[in-house]
Parts: C-alpha cells; structure tokens; sequence
C-alpha cells in the first residue's frame, strides 16, 4: 500500500465526506419548515432520511473491508 502524504489524507478524507455534506445542506430547508409539515409529509422525510443513513452504512462499511476478502475487515 503507498503511504500518502499529509495533505493527500486530507483531500481524501474531504472527498469521502463530501458526499455527506451536500445531502445535509440541502435538507436544510426541509428540516427548517418541519413544524410546519403534514403528516404524510413528516413520514415521507423520515423515510428518506432512513434510505440515506442505510446507503451511508453501507458505504462505510464497504470502504472498512478488504477489496479481496468480502467479509473481513482490515
């Protein structure tokens, strides 16, 4: 594995968290008219937000486990 240089890490981890970053300002404006939401409405966001945090999940744990070994983690 090649060692990266500081500011390299930097730009990596920056990249891996930007993803997170985005979906969380954009539902700023949902997450700000909250009170004032319907029902079905408040559910609908719910249910998104639960689809996010498991494609997150989900992500993290794929960039924890080894390319070769499916199961194992590093």
């Amino acid at each position: 594995m090649l060692a990266l240089a500081r500011w390299q890490r930097v730009a990596v981890i920056a990249l891996l968290i930007l993803p997170i970053l985005v979906i969380v300002l954009l539902s700023v404006p949902v997450w700000m008219s909250w009170p004032w939401l319907r029902a079905e409405r408040r559910a609908d966001v719910l249910a998104l937000v639960e689809k996010l945090t498991a494609c997150l999940r989900a992500f993290v744990r794929a960039d924890r486990t080894s390319p070769g070994e499916p199961g194992r983690r590093r």
